[in-house]
């Protein structure tokens, strides 16, 4: 004799309605004046802050620089708040957050990006390939869907000096029409 058992698996989605996120007016892509300061935020990711810097060496090479900043949070986990975001908007011309090579760092580098456009400095974000579709999710939920990135190879903490000095080679044009007038309106 064959019993045969008939079981049944539910399986629940938990959705959570939200109000619409209010879109993210992105900040004037207007021309620089000579001595434009660039602000860098350094996530405490790995090799980021060294990625970073030499995107910031580049950037001096493609856009009238005046000073470069660095910015480094306690760790990738930590968002900026918005009182940090406003008293550091108020002394630079651009920024550029990262390094996103993790989901929750990718999205949390996003917000901070998002935090300068919000306080009227253009900024982009750095992000490794493999992030790419979460950083569009996110950009999708925090108001500013299609939000542009600078997109390096995956992973970046094991690549040696002169890998680093090529990815910030291999982006810095990117990040230069992210933040300039000719890239605004690409991004529009």
């Amino acid at each position: 004799m064959t019993t045969t058992l008939s079981r049944t698996i539910r399986v629940h989605r938990p959705v959570v309605e939200s109000e619409p996120v209010a879109p993210v007016d992105l900040a004037a892509r207007t021309p620089l004046p000579e001595g434009a300061r660039l602000l860098l935020v350094d996530n405490g990711k790995p090799r980021a802050r060294d990625l970073l810097a030499m995107l910031g060496e580049e950037m001096r090479r493609l856009l009238p620089l005046g000073s470069v900043e660095m910015v480094s949070k306690p760790s990738a986990a930590y968002p900026l708040g918005d009182e940090e975001a406003a008293e550091i908007a108020g002394r630079v011309d651009l920024a550029i957050t990262g390094l996103g090579d993790c989901g929750a760092c990718s999205a949390l580098s996003l917000h901070d990006a998002l935090l300068f456009e919000r306080q009227g400095v253009p900024a982009t974000v750095l992000i490794t390939d493999v992030f790419v579709s979460n950083v569009a999710r996110f950009a999708v939920s925090l108001g500013a869907p299609g939000y542009h990135s600078l997109v390096v190879p995956h992973p970046v903490a094991t690549k040696s000096d002169d890998q680093l000095r090529q990815l910030a080679r291999s982006v810095a044009s990117a990040a230069r029409d992210q933040l300039s007038p000719q890239g605004a309106l690409a991004l529009s």
